[in-house]
């Protein structure tokens, strides 16, 4: 479907209302940007878009394994350290947001390569809290029991 540019008006700087018309509906968005996020507003509600870098530093790139905080919140409890043998489903540490626990497991068995947190600790949504890499467990040299 092809939309059909009625009208813009600048409102203030960085913001101008735009109407278009598509399928024989109108409608208008007031755009907005604010540092590096444009905001699109309609009645249906509002849309933030973030500019990228088109070339993103590959050391801010998060670690394979790495766990997240899916949500802002405090450290509670840390069940492991670094070096730790852990296996998949085992607490790691928890972390307590809007009044309630929320453990943080591990995804896979491997080693804990780091730990980010300690208990206390607010966290923000998205930090690494730790890492766990998938290892194999080292063989024990026991007998074949064949």
């Amino acid at each position: 479907m092809e939309a059909t540019l009625l009208g813009a008006e600048v409102l203030a700087p960085g913001r101008v209302l735009i109407e278009l018309e598509a399928g024989g509906l109108r409608s208008a968005f007031e755009v907005h940007v604010a540092g590096d996020s444009c905001y699109v507003d309609e009645p249906g509600g509002s849309t933030a878009l973030v500019e990228l870098p088109r070339f993103p530093d590959p050391s801010a790139a998060i670690p394979p394994g790495s766990l997240t905080a899916a949500m802002p919140g405090s450290v509670t409890r840390v069940a492991v350290a670094e070096g730790d043998r852990v296996t998949a489903g085992q607490p790691l540490l928890v972390l307590e947001a809007m009044k309630m626990e929320h453990p943080v497991t591990a995804p896979t068995a491997g080693v804990v390569t780091a730990l980010h947190v300690t208990v206390g600790q607010q966290v923000e949504t998205g930090a690494v809290l730790a890492v766990v890499e998938d290892q194999p467990a080292p063989d024990r040299g026991e007998p074949d029991a064949s």
